[in-house]
């Protein structure tokens, strides 16, 4: 009786302990990588905007720790540029063997390419206008040193499946896949429309020659829906970044940034409608900067930099921590 009575006490406790677990392990995937909440933007540091005159993209590295990526925006020539963490130390490195009279490059992104490199990916995918055939992608291997200029590992020319978008999101995921967000919004930019996220498989754009690649259409997101009370400044996309674990991405508009709770090479996105607030994603609310087109996760993850175009005085990098 006594030992019948203690394996059924011994069972009730360990069921109590699976429970435990249960629960526990539950709370850790629905946790998942959404921040709850985020600091003030602080300053980090400010870019020479003697060179970086139009900044349009950021990236920071995790190959080489302290150092940052920028591009400048259209007109501003074959070029990329690295600095410190503070955004000193400016060195500007030609991109050799692109031949286009005037690109526009919108973001950049950092991700694994051929045989486990390190790449930066620039991406020449603006259009204002909505009139260019095909978009670029130049592919760079991340050195420590590039001396005045480098050759691209490879050009990704590309295709929309429908037809031309402005786009000034770009971002590469761990598992090597390429992610396009354009910026819908009519021509005098007073109404934007959902935006529409693109792909291209790593194992595509890897295996490919030098023939024109389809971009795989995936979704629509729509920020208006998501920020209603926004201006059109804040429901259009200025910048797109996907965090180094893969499970989660930001999204910068004018006006504030969004962090959705997904990672997109497995699950993809819910429709607009069916995302819901504080669970599938967050809105961050920024110290708003001048035509602020760059967003960059830290590479541990827990945070983000982001800076401005406008340079008529100094460029600002902004930088915000997740205090889960």
């Amino acid at each position: 009786m006594i030992k019948h009575y203690r394996l059924r006490l011994g069972g009730y406790y360990l069921a109590l302990i699976f429970a435990l677990i249960s629960v526990l392990s539950i709370g850790e995937i629905s946790r998942a990588a959404l921040c709850s909440k985020w600091s003030e933007g602080k300053k980090s540091g400010t870019l020479n905007h003697n060179l970086i005159n139009e900044a349009s993209g950021i990236e920071a590295s995790n190959k080489f720790p302290g150092r940052l990526y920028h591009i400048n925006d259209s007109g501003g020539g074959h070029y990329f540029y690295i600095t410190d963490s503070k955004g000193d130390k400016t060195q500007k490195i030609r991109i050799e063997g692109v031949t286009h009279k005037r690109s526009d490059f919108e973001d950049l992104s950092l991700g694994e390419c051929f045989s486990n490199k390190s790449c930066v990916f620039i991406a020449d995918i603006g259009d204002n206008k909505r009139r260019r055939e095909s978009v670029e992608i130049i592919v760079i291997e991340e050195l420590e040193n590039y001396g005045h200029s480098v050759y691209p590992l490879k050009r990704l020319n590309l295709v929309y499946p429908d037809q031309s978008h402005n786009a000034e999101g770009m971002a590469i995921h761990p598992n090597g896949d390429i992610y396009i967000l354009t910026k819908e919004e009519d021509l005098d930019e007073s109404e934007a429309y959902p935006a529409k996220l693109y792909r291209l498989s790593s194992e595509k754009w890897q295996n490919s020659g030098e023939k024109m690649q389809l971009l795989e259409y995936i979704a629509d997101i729509d920020f208006r829906h998501l920020n209603p009370s926004g201006t059109a400044y804040g429901q259009v996309v200025s910048a797109f970044d996907i965090a180094p674990d893969g499970k989660s991405f930001l999204v910068l508009t004018y006006e504030n940034a969004f962090e959705f709770n997904t990672d997109l090479a497995k699950n993809g996105i819910k429709e607009t409608k069916q995302l819901k607030n504080a669970q599938d994603y967050n809105m961050i609310e920024l110290k708003s900067l001048p035509q602020q087109e760059s967003i960059s996760y830290l590479p541990s993850g827990k945070g983000f930099l982001y800076n401005t175009e406008f340079h008529w005085f100094e460029v600002p990098m902004i930088r915000v921590d997740c205090l889960d």
